[in-house]
């Protein structure tokens, strides 16, 4: 067994632990032994807390930091540019958009709803910056330069959020709704969330692990790829795909997450190396991992109240940023 298998079953390990540990614990504590006899009459409340409550939800955490964590690898090794995420192509804007303009429909619906919309405007965003980079493609190349996706990414998304933000002025009774959705949470999300991102999840976890030998050449540089006879503009339009839809998958099931999409996969390459072929994979594990323990940190920490997910992400997430970018400057 090569070191890098062993710290993939080590990381897999760990998230079957806390996936344990999440079911069980919460405002009733359920002893794991109990999970043996959840069938039996006498177990009947404990069986429902589980399998209508506990266990979509942590389901549901594990697949949104896998999908955020594997997008945050993708655009960062196609944009060349480790602090990219998943906020960078627009996909947390323009999910936001959608997120806000269902919550201020003067017709009461379904909150539902919200999920599919969110996926849809965060899916439009990113489309929205793919074409208008491409408009500015060089015409030796069909390609589209990283720096101009950053440069659209950084515009278009800064243009959504001008609006989100004049949304969240007209909200009126709206906004403490709108406030707890941005700040990313799994509060009310079950089985009827989980199943529809599953689903699109798991495709772009499958063509991400397939490309993830084409990531090592593109690290290489845009010029360098192209010689070694990479064709740039498919393998762009596939991790473009795959990215967009990874994430708005996990931003339409729990609202904005920070953090996530930038960090697990810089210590995913920290901790297994450059080759993604491993690299891909073990974001995708630390991802689910980080995210399953942060949720459970806000739905425990000062029970019964329940801190949006996204805050606990961003304090954890920030000192180890800080840190990352200091040890990257000591190796300079």
């Amino acid at each position: 067994m090569t070191k890098k298998v062993f710290i993939l079953l080590s990381l897999f390990f760990l998230l079957i632990v806390s996936f344990l540990i999440s079911i069980s614990v919460g405002s009733v504590a359920i002893p794991l032994e109990d999970f043996l006899h959840l069938n039996s009459p006498e177990y009947e409340s404990a069986r429902k807390v589980i399998m209508d409550i506990r266990l979509p939800r942590t389901l549901n955490t594990m697949l949104v930091g896998a999908g955020l964590s594997c997008s945050g690898i993708l655009l960062q090794s196609m944009l060349n540019n480790n602090l990219a995420e998943p906020g960078l192509i627009g996909i947390s804007a323009g999910a936001g958009l959608g997120a806000i303009l269902t919550f201020i429909l003067p017709i009461s619906v379904s909150f539902f709803l919200i999920t599919p919309v969110s996926f849809v405007f965060a899916v439009a965003a990113t489309s929205l910056i793919y074409i208008i980079s491409k408009g500015f493609g060089s015409k030796s190349f069909s390609h589209i330069s990283s720096n101009k996706i950053i440069l659209t990414g950084i515009a278009v998304s800064a243009l959504i959020s001008s609006i989100n933000g004049f949304l969240m002025l007209i909200s009126g009774s709206s906004i403490t709704q709108i406030v707890y959705w941005l700040n990313g949470g799994f509060s009310g999300r079950g089985w009827e969330e989980f199943y529809p991102a599953l689903v699109f999840v798991s495709i772009g976890l499958v063509i991400s692990i397939l490309v993830s030998k084409d990531l090592n050449v593109l690290n290489l540089g845009e010029e360098l790829s192209v010689s070694l006879g990479m064709n740039l503009n498919k393998i762009q339009k596939i991790l473009i795909f795959s990215a967009s839809l990874l994430a708005a998958s996990a931003v339409s099931v729990a609202g904005i997450i920070s953090f996530v999409g930038l960090i697990i996969p810089n210590l995913s390459k920290l901790i297994i190396g450059n080759d993604h072929r491993f690299a891909v994979p073990c974001a995708i594990i630390l991802g689910a991992f980080f995210l399953a323990v942060s949720d459970t940190i806000a739905r425990t920490l000062i029970s019964p109240v329940e801190i949006p997910v996204g805050i606990i992400t961003s304090f954890a997430g920030a000192p180890v940023f800080i840190w990352l970018l200091l040890r990257k400057r000591r190796n300079i």
